[in-house]
């Protein structure tokens, strides 16, 4: 399993039976659509070619659109219990930290997004830039390293990345440019505080409630699971997974994407 994210996620064990049973159906047809998308693959021909069939795309943006919807569902259940999610479009607080727990179909979803929408060189760089002061972070921290704990000290270096309220790569004036192809860690992130105390320089910030809608294991597995039929192996964390997708996996070209899947 990949890293858990640094937030609080949000149990949904207090929602009707009913509810609960439409969150497990969609997660259902959620792993379906990504096991198809893995059995879709020729991994001899991605190897060698780094070739995709179209019916991969078909069945991964099914997917994530089924996702999207499940989250829909949660949130309409969640405002029905009393929970009122505060997150809007144009609210782009939560956009200076660094996204965590990415699978590499995730990244390779997000590429393919830059590249159609034709600023790829464009995005490459600015990760290129955010990546440079991840590793100042790390250099700054190198003490703290060797006396805390892995997860601790990543945590420790994810806040202080986001204190820096550099804005993610692919924000454009407050709006995420690749909102269609964004990775479940950006899907699943709500707040229920007004939306001003996101800012990480904001006084009450360290007392905003915010929280993740977890993907289920089901989902994490047929992710994974792709991951392994694609032989990806990337960092988890956005800006240092995208690079080393655009330069270790695709040597800066194109996925060929096929009709035929053979």
């Amino acid at each position: 399993m990949k890293p858990s994210r640094t937030e609080n996620p949000l149990e949904l064990c207090c929602l009707p039976a009913s509810a609960q049973e439409t969150l497990r159906h969609y997660d259902h047809r959620v792993a379906s659509l990504l096991l198809q998308a893995r059995d879709a693959v020729d991994p001899a021909m991605w190897e060698k070619q780094r070739r995709l069939p179209s019916a991969f795309l078909t069945h991964l943006e099914k997917a994530f659109l089924v996702y999207d919807q499940s989250l829909r569902f949660a949130q309409s259940q969640l405002h029905r219990a009393g929970w009122s999610i505060t997150c809007a479009p144009g609210c782009s607080h939560c956009c200076t930290q660094l996204p965590s727990g990415l699978t590499g179909v995730e990244i390779l979803y997000l590429s393919h997004g830059a590249l159609r929408a034709g600023v790829l060189d464009r995005m490459f760089r600015r990760c290129l830039e955010r990546l440079e002061l991840w590793e100042e972070i790390r250099r700054w921290n190198a003490q703290d390293l060797a006396q805390a704990c892995l997860e601790r000290s990543l945590a420790q270096r994810l806040h202080r990345y986001n204190a820096l309220k550099v804005p993610c790569p692919f924000l454009e004036a407050g709006l995420c440019s690749l909102y269609r192809y964004r990775p479940l860690a950006c899907r699943i992130h709500f707040s229920l505080s007004p939306p001003h105390w996101c800012r990480p320089d904001h006084f009450q910030n360290a007392h905003a409630i915010r929280f993740n809608l977890e993907p289920s294991h089901q989902v994490m597995d047929a992710l994974e699971r792709l991951d392994q039929v694609l032989q990806l192996n990337l960092s988890d964390l956005l800006v240092c997974g995208f690079v080393e997708w655009v330069v270790n996996v695709m040597a800066f070209r194109p996925i060929a994407w096929t009709e035929n899947p053979h």
